[in-house]
């Protein structure tokens, strides 16, 4: 979902996060912080990045309810990272790509000074992508969870798996195989792809099912609308639920979780001339030496 007309408003204050093990980012912030501070706009540094780099940082409730907007230093996986911290608080983000492969990340590291000039003049379009909501009853108590851009189900000791999918009460499929990859749109070009997985537009409101190295190989990709009530459970004792490739949670037989989308959207803000197309075909050279 693309708002052009939704706003920031005045820039006051500006969080800052960046990618985890990586000191030598620290003159690049100064950098940042220095044109920021010329700008008469306050910087605030999360904890965690603040300690890799040695200086002083603010707890996470700050740095989100403080600032009017949120910059990611890093790729797309630090980006999902503050995404998933920060959804709550409704702060759009823009992603600073110092990685090879950005789909979401935005800005290359040399036009972060453009990019913020253009935020200053409300040169720029914010889109809403969507969440996926997890509600899961393991061990006999209920969790909510969150994922922007998979959830994959797979097997502790990672053997093959049983994994069963219900779609509005009805056994619709049981996958065998050595895991199930469940994405949101915008995953669609991250973990799904690399299995085989269809690429989604990132606006749609979709959940996309991937088995990877399913025993059967009728097995293939479904594409869902969010409406429908879905439900997924396994039939071993060892499972384990990976949310972003970041939490891992454990889950056995007799657990479930009930798939649905959150009312919570994650806000990126990029440059009015962005084109999903056009990036794709940059990423995935689509088009590109076809010829014999």
């Amino acid at each position: 979902m693309v708002n052009i007309s939704e706003r920031i408003g005045r820039v006051k204050c500006v969080g800052v996060r960046m990618r985890p093990n990586s000191p030598e980012l620290k003159k690049y912030f100064l950098d940042l912080k220095l044109y920021l501070d010329q700008k008469g706009i306050e910087t605030l540094l999360d904890a965690e990045s603040a300690q890799m780099i040695g200086l002083r940082g603010v707890d996470e409730h700050t740095l989100y309810s403080r600032s009017d907007f949120l910059i990611s230093i890093g790729g797309d996986g630090t980006l999902i990272a503050l995404a998933r911290r920060s959804f709550k608080y409704e702060k759009p983000i823009l992603g600073v790509n110092l990685g090879n492969l950005g789909f979401l990340t935005d800005v290359r590291s040399e036009g972060i000074q453009r990019s913020i000039d253009r935020i200053m003049r409300h040169d720029y379009r914010i889109d809403r992508r969507m969440i996926m909501q997890i509600n899961a009853e393991i061990g006999g108590h209920k969790r909510v969870l969150h994922a922007i851009n998979d959830l994959v189900i797979r097997h502790q000791k990672m053997k093959m798996i049983r994994i069963n999918l219900m779609i509005d009460g009805v056994l619709a499929n049981t996958y065998h195989g050595d895991a199930l990859i469940v994405s949101t749109p915008t995953g669609a070009t991250g973990y799904n792809l690399s299995a085989g997985g269809p690429v989604v537009f990132p606006y749609a409101k979709n959940f996309i099912f991937t088995p990877i190295c399913p025993h059967s190989l009728t097995q293939r990709s479904l594409v869902l609308p969010t409406h429908f009530e879905i439900e997924l459970t396994i039939e071993e004792q060892e499972g384990i639920l990976l949310i972003d490739g970041q939490d891992q949670i454990p889950f056995s037989k007799g657990d479930r979780v009930l798939i649905a989308m959150s009312d919570s959207f994650v806000k990126m803000i990029h440059r009015p001339e962005r084109n999903f197309f056009k990036v794709i075909r940059e990423k995935l050279n689509w088009g590109e030496g076809q010829g014999f």
